[in-house]
């Protein structure tokens, strides 16, 4: 038997019968077992289109028979009994099932990416998950999820742009520190183009950005543990990296970090501010 973790969510209809049916529907199949259930924790929706609902979030844990893509699909028919429909990116949904992590695979295809690429950013998954599995570890990072946890509680919140092309990482910290009110590490300072924008913020935003415990500092310099296990609690550590890939393949970069990350393949800053900034909101909601 494998242990499996999974996330649940829901924000149309009947949001905790949703989650309960779905409950049930595991536990009533051959070869799964449900060991554990969290309670469910309300979130707000982060990164889809305005106006939708508050989530009800939960975690479960599962011993299983089944491989990690036949599960998936057990998921992914689960979600369609409940009318869950896939239009819109992030959208309003009957019910999300997300297999979070399987024993402690690394798992790279075109239908499953384990551990869960986002799981390490979202307070709406750690808070559940820490309840019932707070020492289960993710193999990417090698933390615990209650290290997870800890680290978005960590004040003020901080991340590094890492990547080769300086002109398009100074464009994506410009609209971060327009858009999150946020301050800016040494090296991003260095930036004229940036330098300006900063100084051009309205003062009630600069003046937020300083004294409040829930800003965020924004850095390109390169984290000084990367690919450590030194603890994320260390004061020099971001609270996540954003790797800027623009079209390229490497992905060795990622493979060696081992505090959250988050991977963008797009040239369009715009689309990757946008991306960033859930990521931002994810840690908190």
């Amino acid at each position: 038997m494998s242990q499996a973790l999974i996330g649940l969510g829901s924000n149309l209809g009947d949001r905790r019968s949703n989650l309960e049916s779905a409950i049930d529907a595991l536990a009533g199949t051959p070869g799964v077992e449900v060991r554990a259930v969290s309670t469910f924790h309300e979130t707000s929706p982060v990164g889809g289109p305005e106006g939708q609902g508050a989530f009800l979030n939960a975690a479960a844990s599962l011993e299983t028979e089944l491989d990690p893509e036949p599960l998936l699909d057990l998921l992914n028919a689960i979600e369609a009994r409940a009318k869950r429909v896939r239009v819109v990116h992030w959208g309003a949904r009957t019910l999300d099932l997300d297999l979070l992590l399987f024993d402690s695979q690394v798992i790279r295809t075109p239908r499953l990416t384990l551990p869960h690429p986002r799981m390490a950013l979202r307070r709406f998954v750690l808070a559940p998950l820490s309840e019932i599995a707070s020492t289960a570890v993710d193999p990417i990072t090698t933390r615990s999820i209650g290290d997870l946890l800890a680290n978005l509680d960590r004040r003020p919140s901080s991340l590094a742009l890492l990547g080769d092309d300086a002109p398009f990482k100074e464009a994506i910290a410009r609209l971060l520190v327009s858009r999150l009110g946020a301050t800016t590490g040494p090296s991003l300072t260095d930036f004229q183009p940036l330098a300006s924008a900063l100084t051009s913020l309205e003062p009630s935003v600069n003046a937020t950005a300083e004294t409040s415990d829930n800003r965020w500092l924004i850095t390109d310099s390169p984290p000084p543990f990367l690919g450590s296990s030194a603890p994320l609690s260390h004061g020099d550590q971001p609270t996540f990296v954003v790797i800027l890939k623009q079209g390229r393949d490497d992905d060795s970069l990622a493979g060696l970090l081992h505090i959250p990350h988050l991977v963008v393949d797009s040239s369009d800053p715009d689309q990757v501010a946008a991306e960033v900034l859930a990521a931002c909101a994810a840690t908190r909601s």
